[in-house]
């Protein structure tokens, strides 16, 4: 297959974080309860990282979702940052979808923050609009927290510079949450164990949610509900593709009419057509109560929902809640996941752009250094209350070398071309009751769609 990379297998553009609805995005992997000192205490006084050289101590300033002085697999990151380089980082809180707005007009006044989330629109559209500083000069690609990911930034590389050094790298960043305690009461295998054994694939996941429908005599049972974009996706980059990839020559490539995306395409219309992914009248992707109270087969969604469903357990210890990835296409050659990356960018302007490299550092050695490493999984344990089982299975999928990746955020163009793009994945898996895609197929809103979606393509490949 096309566009190996050395390790996992990498297919094409960036994914960044996973939504709480498919209209905007969230910094979802890193998205965590602000705590304290007294939930959360961390001590980094015994490690010793390297995360570049001396710089003058600063207050910087941050634009994005989360306190990321406080969130738990950031804390220490931040903590060694502060207490050894002297510096401090101001957190300025907004929506996802005003990041844009807020950044634009913090750059045009002279007042740009120094840091800002990665999101859906980062790469290419605000990439192409000149918000951000290239950190070539403050990066050193030979230190070892950088060791093995030189191609996954080099995908995200905009007129042959790189803006954008992800600390984290999350493959599988969807996963279909179940409630495994009822599962066992019905009978049904265990997805996990299906998975653990290679045989968690469409067609498993499908009896899965039929012998899940089926238990209730009442007919109150539903199957698959979810970030409705998001899981589509997830779905069509199990086949080894992406929807838009890059390729060798740094340019965008949209895959929307390849076999593959098709047959994808035609087992989600059939999971919609036949009632196995539908939502429950008054239920969004987001809430919990379906899985919580066993009326629901899967919910599709991103890794931060699991902690919701952790600090349950936490409360209950009779509650057994689970997840696995989205499973596998069986006419694949191997098993593909979406992947995702999630750090930060320093905007244009921005007057500390050393020390904010010096940040990026210590975030991406809380993964890559075994003492900081083992602190932040003592935040992260104590923050998001993740059972050892659930922590162990979800720090798999952070093992670029033996998986196959698929990179592939197709909702990074302009704001009109990605809501299409959303609307006619979200519209292929459910029903969405949408009165421009109401009963059509995919390969109806896909043609109605190519075209807008190939002048964008042609747009930003003509500014490289």
């Amino acid at each position: 297959m096309a566009g190996i990379i050395a390790g996992a297998t990498v297919v094409s553009m960036a994914a960044c974080s996973n939504g709480t609805t498919d209209g905007t995005s969230t910094s979802s992997d890193t998205e965590t309860t602000i705590d304290d000192e007294i939930e959360n205490p961390v001590s980094v006084g015994d490690i010793s990282i390297d995360a570049g050289e001396e710089v003058e101590p600063a207050e910087l300033e941050y634009l994005g979702g989360y306190d990321i002085t406080t969130a738990g697999d950031v804390k220490p990151a931040y903590k060694y940052f502060s207490e050894n380089y002297g510096c401090t980082i101001k957190c300025t809180l907004v929506g996802s979808g005003q990041i844009q707005e807020k950044l634009t007009t913090a750059i045009s006044s002279g007042e740009s923050p120094d840091l800002v989330d990665y999101s859906d629109d980062t790469f290419p559209l605000l990439m192409s609009k000149n918000m951000y500083t290239p950190l070539e000069e403050y990066m050193n690609m030979s230190a070892p927290q950088w060791a093995g990911v030189e191609s996954y930034i080099n995908q995200y590389k905009w007129g042959g510079k790189n803006y954008y050094y992800p600390w984290a790298y999350n493959v599988s960043p969807n996963f279909l949450v179940y409630n495994r305690g009822v599962f066992e009461q019905i009978g049904i295998e265990d997805p996990k164990e299906l998975y653990d054994k290679g045989e968690w694939t469409w067609d498993t996941m499908t009896d899965c949610i039929r012998k899940f429908i089926d238990s209730d005599a009442d007919g109150n049972r539903t199957g698959l509900y979810g970030a409705t974009a998001y899981s589509a996706q997830s779905f069509i980059n199990s086949t080894g593709t992406a929807l838009i990839s890059v390729g060798a020559d740094g340019k965008l490539v949209q895959n929307f009419s390849n076999a593959n995306v098709d047959r994808a395409a035609n087992f989600m219309q059939t999971l919609k057509n036949e009632g196995l992914a539908s939502f429950q009248e008054g239920v969004m992707d987001v809430d919990i109560t379906p899985i919580k109270e066993g009326t629901a087969a899967f919910q599709g969604m991103g890794e931060w929902i699991i902690s919701n469903y952790a600090k349950l357990m936490q409360k209950d210890d009779t509650l057994d809640y689970f997840f696995v990835p989205f499973p596998r296409d069986p006419e694949a050659d191997e098993y593909y996941y979406s992947m995702s990356t999630f750090g930060y960018l320093v905007p244009a302007g921005s007057k500390y752009a050393k020390q904010a490299s010096v940040f990026i550092n210590c975030c991406r050695l809380s993964f890559t250094d075994e003492d900081l490493r083992a602190t932040t999984k003592g935040s992260i344990m104590r923050n998001k209350k993740y059972t050892d089982e659930m922590y162990d299975f979800l720090m798999s999928f952070k093992d670029l070398d033996n998986l196959h990746a698929v990179i592939d955020n197709p909702y990074g163009l302009d704001e009109t071309t990605s809501q299409i793009i959303r609307d006619i994945l979200g519209n292929t898996l459910f029903e969405m009751f949408s009165e421009q895609y109401q009963g059509q197929t995919w390969t109806q809103m896909r043609e109605a769609s190519l075209g807008t979606i190939n002048k964008q393509i042609e747009y930003y490949n003509g500014l490289l």
